[in-house]
C-alpha cells in the first residue's frame, strides 16, 4: 500500500480529532470497565490482558509467538552460495538513489501496524469493510473478530492532507492506519488496513485473516499489504533491538515497485512503475555477507538489521513513496515506549550508515501478469466474511 512522508500538518487540529474519537470509542460500552477477568496464556503482553481495560506494558517476545512456520521464507536463511540476479547491480542502483532521496528507514510511528492480543475471553465484533465490494468480490463484513476494547490502529499523521474520509473507501487516502490482532488461544492473524472505529462500528478498508502457523503470506492474495505477505510479516519487535538478533527476514517498500504483477513468494502487487530496473514485490535482497559489520562505524540499531541482512535478507512487499522503509511493531501497542533506549523517539528512524550498495538481488522468478485478477477469499477458520 502507498505510503507518504512528509511534515505534520494542522497538528492542533488533529490532536482534537483524536481526542473526540478516543472518547467516542471509551463510552461505546460504559459496562467495560467491569470486564476485567484475569486469563492465562502461553505468552504474556505483560499489563491488562485482552479483556481489561488498558494496553498492556510490554510486548512479548517475538520468539515466544512461534510466528510462522518453519516452511516460511520469512524464516528461512539465505544459503551459503545462493544465484544473485544478472541485473543485480543494475536494481541495486535504482534502490540507492531512492535512498539518497529519502533515506533508509524504520518506520516506527507512522506507516506500520498496532498490534493487540486477544483470547478467548476477548469480546468478538464485526468490521465493515469499506473497500470490500471493490476489493474483496462483494464482501460487506468481516464478522466475529476479537477486538480488545482499548485496541487502536496506527495514525498516519503525515497523509493528513488526503485522509480517509469517514463512510468512504480510502483507495485514494494517503493513510494506511493498520492495525493486527493475535488471538493466542486459536493462533490467528487478524489484519486490517485503514482500521478506525466510526459511530461505534469498526471499520477497515479492508481486512483478512491468516493462521499464525502459516507461512505468513496468503494464497490467493488479498491481504492488507500490497503483495500478499501478512501485515506482521518481516517487521521488527523490541526485544529484537535489545537482543541485539533478529531472527528472521525483513520487509520493505520503496516507491519503483514494478509493475506487471509479483514475483514468488508475494501472490499479488501493487507495483506501478514501468522503469527498466525497477523491482516486483516478492524480490529477496541481501547484504553482501562477506562485509565486516566491525569495519565500518554502525549505531547498535543498524548493526542488528545489517547482521538480518547478510543472514535473512529482506522482501520487498509495498509500493512506497519516499526512501527505503523497513518496519517495526508501532509503539502505540503499548503503554509507555518499548523501544526506549532503543531507537531514537522520532517517527522514522534513520540507518544511513548500512551501505546499502553493498545489497544484491537474489534471482528473480517470472513475473506473475495474471496474480491480480485470480485473488480470491481462502478461509482461514479466523472470522468470515460476508
Amino acid at each position: 500500500m502507498q505510503r507518504i512522508h512528509m511534515s505534520i500538518v494542522n497538528s492542533t487540529v488533529l490532536f482534537c480529532f483524536l481526542m473526540l474519537c478516543f472518547c467516542l470509542i471509551s463510552c461505546d460500552d460504559p459496562d467495560n470497565s467491569d470486564n476485567e477477568t484475569t486469563t492465562t496464556t502461553s505468552v504474556s503482553a505483560g499489563g491488562d490482558n485482552a479483556t481489561g481495560s488498558s494496553k498492556p506494558d510490554s510486548l512479548p517476545a517475538f520468539k515466544d509467538l512461534h510466528l510462522y512456520s518453519s516452511e516460511s521464507p520469512l524464516n528461512m536463511k539465505i544459503p551459503d552460495d545462493p544465484e544473485i540476479d544478472p541485473d543485480s547491480g543494475e536494481y541495486v542502483n535504482l534502490l540507492v538513489v531512492s535512498a539518497q532521496e529519502g533515506g533508509f528507514l524504520i518506520e516506527l510511528k507512522q506507516y506500520n501496524a498496532t498490534v493487540f492480543f486477544a483470547d478467548a475471553d476477548t469480546p468478538k465484533t464485526d468490521v465493515w469493510l469499506a473497500c470490500g465490494r471493490a476489493w474483496g468480490g462483494g464482501v460487506e463484513y468481516f464478522r466475529d473478530i476479537p477486538i480488545p476494547f482499548f485496541a487502536e490502529p496506527t495514525v498516519d499523521f503525515d497523509g493528513s492532507l488526503n485522509p480517509i474520509l469517514p463512510g468512504r473507501c480510502g483507495a485514494t487516502a494517503d493513510q494506511d492506519n493498520q492495525m493486527v490482532i493475535l488471538d493466542l488461544d486459536t493462533r490467528c492473524e487478524y489484519d486490517l488496513f485503514q482500521a478506525r472505529m466510526e459511530e461505534g462500528q469498526w471499520v477497515a478498508g479492508w481486512a483478512n485473516s491468516i493462521s499464525m502457523d502459516s507461512i505468513g503470506i496468503y494464497e490467493k492474495g488479498l491481504s492488507a499489504r500490497g503483495s500478499g505477505f501478512t501485515t506482521l510479516a518481516g517487521v521488527i519487535w523490541p526485544d529484537e533491538l535489545e537482543n541485539g538478533y533478529i531472527d528472521h527476514a525483513l520487509i520493505f517498500s520503496y516507491p519503483h515497485a514494478r509493475a506487471g504483477g509479483p514475483v514468488a513468494p508475494a501472490t499479488e502487487s501493487d507495483g506501478l512503475s514501468k522503469r527498466q530496473y525497477a523491482l516486483p514485490e516478492g524480490a529477496l535482497l541481501q547484504l553482501d555477507p562477506t562485509l565486516d559489520l566491525e569495519t565500518i562505524t554502525l549505531t547498535p540499531e543498524e548493526k542488528t538489521v545489517a547482521k538480518a541482512l547478510q543472514e535473512y535478507g529482506m522482501y520487498l512487499v509495498d509500493d512506497g513513496s519516499f526512501g527505503v522503509s523497513i518496519e517495526a511493531v508501532n509503539p502505540a501497542s503499548v503503554e509507555g515506549n518499548p523501544y526506549e533506549g532503543l531507537l531514537p523517539d522520532v517517527d522514522y528512524p534513520e540507518l544511513n550508515n548500512i551501505p546499502l550498495d553493498r545489497l544484491r538481488v537474489l534471482k528473480l522468478g517470472p513475473q506473475d501478469p495474471d496474480a491480480d485478477s485470480t485473488n480470491e477469499l481462502v478461509s482461514s477458520g479466523c472470522g468470515y466474511f460476508e
